[in-house]
């Protein structure tokens, strides 16, 4: 099988990792944000995605241009979903 990144086309995804819900949050509180990762392709977003769920984080992933929130907030106590984006 061979193992080929899926492009986004242009599109740039990013990956934020928090130590608690971000629905919790209060305006624009960033202090419960642990990590921040922008990646260019769908395979590395789903990877680190997964990678902060496994860790304990709460995960969403924005449109990078936009800021739209494409998936998420995963919480890391529930099943890890399927498809991410």
């Amino acid at each position: 099988m061979i193992d080929t990144p899926c492009t986004a086309n242009g599109r740039r995804f990013v990956v934020e990792a928090s130590n608690s819900d971000p629905a919790a949050r209060h305006g624009h509180e960033r202090d419960n944000l642990a990590d921040c990762e922008i990646h260019a392709t769908r395979t590395a977003t789903n990877q680190r995605a997964r990678f902060f769920l496994q860790r304990g984080h709460w995960v969403e992933v924005y449109d990078g241009d936009t800021k739209e929130l494409l998936a998420g907030p995963f919480d890391p106590d529930q099943v890890a979903p399927a498809y991410i984006v």
